[in-house]
Order: C-alpha cells, then structure tokens, then sequence
C-alpha cells in the first residue's frame, strides 16, 4: 500500500544524508479560492538536481505525504527555479531522494494513511451493496 511504504520512507529519510542541489522548476497548480480569487495552490509539482559519487540525478519528491494548501505555496514562495536546495538521498539507492525528509508535522502525521483506508473502506462497502 502507498501510504504505508511512504510511511516508512519518511522515518528512514531522518537519517539520510544530504547534498546540495538546484530546483529545476517549481510549479503550482489546481485552482483554489484565496481572498476572493481563484489561484493556483492546491497541488505542487516540483524537478531538481542533484549529484551523488560524481552521478547526476533528478528527483521530483518534495515530501513523502502529501502537501496541502497552504504548504503548497509556502513551499513555491521560499523556493524558486534556479535555486539552492538541500536533497536528503538513499545512501543505498541514490535516486531516491526527497526535499522535506522525515514525517508530516503536528497532528496530521497519518493523514495519507488515513485517506487511504478510508476509501478502501468505502470501496468494502460499495461491493458489498452491489
């Protein structure tokens, strides 16, 4: 399951090490009503580089939980295209990589988890109408 394995990506990435990298690109996208007007914010997508043993990799994960407005352009407004970034990696696999090591903060830490079981719940229940 996706969030359980992202769960336990997140606590080994405490302790992965870290090199420095560049944001390719950072983008913002899925409309959202902020003060009245529709904005980009609800999903972030992001492309860096970074280099590991002389070897050049690129990453898209920011975070191993989903990011949520308004971390989402919390993220975009601190971190520019062309711009420095620290890259934790898998000193065993280095292509995998993530921005934002570790477990989601405060009380949300599950959310994904959570999310997902239940709509395996719902998709027990819909069967079991049908």
């Amino acid at each position: 399951m996706y969030a359980v394995r992202n769960l336990r990506r997140a606590k080994q990435s405490e302790g992965w090490p870290v090199v420095n990298g560049e944001l390719l690109s950072v983008e913002l996208w899925g409309k959202r009503n902020i003060d009245g007007q529709m904005k980009d914010a609800e999903k972030l997508s992001v492309q860096y580089e970074y280099s590991v043993r002389n070897k050049v990799y690129t990453g898209t994960a920011v975070a191993f939980y989903t990011l949520m407005y308004p971390e989402t352009t919390e993220f975009a407004d601190n971190n520019s295209a062309d711009s420095p970034v620290d890259v934790y990696y898998n000193p065993d696999e280095p292509s995998e990589s993530v921005l934002i090591p570790g477990h989601r903060k405060g009380n949300k830490r599950y959310s994904d988890l959570i999310l997902a079981l239940f709509a395996v719940l719902i998709g027990i229940v819909v069967a079991v109408m049908s």
